[in-house]
């Protein structure tokens, strides 16, 4: 639902969900009583996480196609996506290890690219979206200075990889989305702007 300051959200970060039927699942369990308790007249958003197993079966045309129409039959929208949890976060000890794949591998940026294409699909027409992901990655991997600034280097490469293809879908389709770095690290700030160089300049 818009309010004055953003969207009124349900963020399924708080259901487990190893894959897209447990999420799907737990959508259909849990929206309606929602929607009907905070946003019974209007549209209620919806902040999306998916794992990588997860977008794996979304992006599949069959379930993408059932997922728009439950959307629309329950007068619910996609606006937002959490790529940060690669995979189960729930009931696991998570520590460090939820940076992992970090942004210096092929996994985080293909599973990045996945989920845009998935926003991409589920954006009603003129809205912009977002998905948050994590920082580069874990600083406290990486015992040597050198280390530190290579995987700081191939990450921000990928990162760049992703904003490219970000401004291609804009260039072509008109439908804006961002990728949104949360802190953690102290890596994501000081590579905002180094980013944006790189692709800008």
């Amino acid at each position: 639902m818009k309010v004055n300051t953003g969207h009124l959200t349900y963020c399924t970060n708080i259901h487990p969900g190893k894959n897209w039927d447990d999420d799907f699942k737990a959508l259909k369990d849990n929206f309606s009583f929602i929607k009907q308790s905070v946003s019974k007249n209007e549209p209620l958003g919806i902040g999306l996480r998916l794992s990588n197993i997860s977008s794996l079966e979304l992006v599949k045309e069959d379930n993408l196609i059932e997922f728009k129409q439950w959307l629309k039959e329950n007068d619910a929208y996609v606006f937002t996506m959490n790529g940060f949890p690669y995979g189960e976060f729930h009931r696991t000890v998570v520590k460090e290890d939820v940076h992992t794949p970090d942004w210096t591998t092929d996994a985080r940026k293909d599973y990045t690219i996945r989920l845009f294409t998935i926003l991409q699909s589920l954006l009603a027409e003129g809205m912009t979206g977002g998905i948050s992901t994590s920082p580069l990655s874990y600083r406290h991997w990486f015992k040597t200075t050198a280390d530190f600034m290579e995987a700081k280097r191939i990450a921000t490469l990928n990162i760049v990889e992703v904003i490219k293809e970000l401004i291609s879908i804009a260039e072509s389709t008109g439908t804006i989305m961002h990728l949104d770095l949360e802190t953690g690290t102290g890596w994501d700030i000081g590579n905002r702007a180094r980013i944006y160089r790189l692709v800008y300049e």
